[in-house]
Parts: C-alpha cells; sequence; structure tokens
C-alpha cells in the first residue's frame, strides 16, 4: 500500500471497513458479483490489460481482475480507507497476486498515473460520495484514449418484499434520509449516463439488473449493513437506536422466513470508451 504523507480528505462513510466489514462485502459480491463478471467479460476483459479499480474495498473483485489479466497485465486497485487495504493485501499476499497493487487515495485525486489505464471500473462508489462527477472526470483522465470506463451503482427505490414489510420500506426511507443528510444521493444508480456524459462521454451503454431472493444467507445482506450503519444513522437522527434493533429484528426474521421474497437494490451498469 503507498503510503500518503498529507491526510485524505473523506467523504462521509457510514458502514463499517476492514475485518468489521468482511463478512458483508463478502454477501454483496455473492450478490452482485456475478453480474459485474459476467459484463466485465462481455465488454473485452482479457490478458494483458492495464486495469484500475477505483474504490476496491477488501479486494474482491481486484483479485479477481488480476486473475483474468494475467501477468502480462496488471490491476491497480485504490481505496480511501487504509482498513479495508490491509484486508485487501493481506488477501492478496496469501494468494501470491504480483499484478497487484493497492494504493491509498480518494476518487477524486487517485495519484495514479493519467492517460496510462485499458480499463478502469468501480461498483458502489459513487452512493459514497459527494462529489461524483468529479470522481468521474478523474476515471476519464486516468484512461487511455480508447480505454474503457465501466461502473456499477445502485438506487434503493427498488428495494422491497413480497409481502410487503415496514422493516424494508423504512430501510428506504432511513436511507434516503442519511444519503441526503450527508450530501450523498441513494438513487444514483438512474443517474449515471447523465455523469457519464457530463464528464466528457460521449455514448454510455446502460445495463440494469436487480436480484431477489428467497432463502439463504444473502438475505441477511440489508440487516447485516443495517447494523453497521447504526451508529452513524443514530447520530443524524433518522432513526432511534430502538427502532434500528426492532428493524434488524424484523429483517432477520425476515431471511428466515422462505415464504418472504426480498428484492435488492437495482443496479445500473453503466460503461462507455474514452474518445
Amino acid at each position: 500500500m503507498e503510503a500518503k504523507h498529507q491526510p485524505i480528505a473523506k467523504d462521509p462513510y457510514v458502514l463499517a471497513t476492514g475485518e468489521a466489514a468482511s463478512i458483508r462485502l463478502r454477501l454483496l459480491d455473492q450478490i452482485f458479483g456475478p453480474a459485474s463478471r459476467s459484463l466485465l467479460n462481455s465488454l473485452g476483459l482479457r490478458a494483458g490489460l492495464r486495469v484500475a479499480e477505483i474504490g476496491c474495498g477488501s479486494g474482491l473483485v481486484a483479485l479477481w481482475l488480476a486473475e483474468q489479466v494475467g501477468a502480462t497485465g496488471s490491476v491497480s486497485a485504490v481505496d480511501i480507507s487504509a482498513d479495508q487495504l490491509r484486508v485487501a493485501e493481506r488477501n492478496a499476499a496469501s494468494l501470491q497476486v504480483a499484478n497487484l497493487t493497492f494504493h491509498e487515495a480518494s476518487a477524486y485525486g487517485t495519484g495514479l498515473p493519467m492517460n496510462a489505464f485499458d480499463l478502469v471500473y468501480s461498483r458502489f462508489l459513487f452512493c459514497h460520495l459527494t462529489d461524483p462527477l468529479k470522481a468521474l472526470q478523474e476515471m476519464h483522465a486516468l484512461l487511455k484514449p480508447a480505454g474503457l470506463l465501466v461502473c456499477e451503482d445502485y438506487d434503493d427505490a427498488g428495494i422491497t418484499t413480497d409481502p410487503p414489510t415496514r422493516a424494508y420500506r423504512r430501510l428506504v426511507e432511513i436511507s434516503r434520509a442519511v444519503h441526503a443528510m450527508h450530501g450523498q444521493d441513494s438513487e444514483i444508480g438512474l443517474k449515471l449516463h447523465r455523469l457519464f456524459r457530463e464528464a466528457g462521454f460521449a455514448s454510455p451503454e446502460v445495463s440494469l439488473q436487480q436480484s431477489a431472493v428467497l432463502r439463504g444467507e444473502t438475505k441477511r445482506f440489508w440487516e447485516l449493513t443495517l447494523r453497521e450503519a447504526a451508529p452513524a444513522i443514530v447520530a443524524t437522527g433518522a432513526a432511534t437506536a430502538a427502532e434500528l434493533d426492532s428493524i434488524c429484528e424484523e429483517m432477520r426474521e425476515i431471511a428466515n422466513d422462505e415464504t418472504t421474497l426480498i428484492v435488492l437494490a437495482r443496479v445500473s451498469q453503466v460503461w462507455a470508451p474514452k474518445t
């Protein structure tokens, strides 16, 4: 991990990092990873490419990217959290991955070389940023001419259950309130195509993905997410600790009930070449 001599200004982040986030991030990749990998493969991910992932978290996607590009390619993975990067580096070291480097930096100023990458990728980054356009402009600058930007982000309007439940109705309400208080956007996914154009990408393409689950451990994803975010949520006043405990207990019951369907967040996959 590259050291930074000056403190990095950070946007508000309400979730856990490092080991405390490992279970949630593993479930996240179980849910959303297959669609991410399918998209990247369909867009020409292959051996020899130079790739940057911005907002790499614990490095699950970065490790897979490094495998795909092989010894003749390379992956530079950026995250603003030192805790996340420690987990990512440990995972990479255990697998003896030689073509992957980690960098502690902001999405607004990655410190990576400009005009140098064949592919730049992010997943669920912009929902945590107060200035997503600035991050997209940085990604545009990182790409070689004709290099490809691929981004995925969600909008929480698609989250629901059948039959309807109080817990998931309140989840969406709380998510929107907390994002708004922090100057972030919980519906950024559907707006990404417009931001791509503002950042200089003339012809973005879009695909929408949405998962639903009746059984299994992935039904606990939003419960674990809410538990991690609880201190920050209480601090904003969007919900009390007692209400969050009640919601999480209801979510646990829903996870154990195979007759209740959870519809997870809708994900926008947006990609475009640098022209």
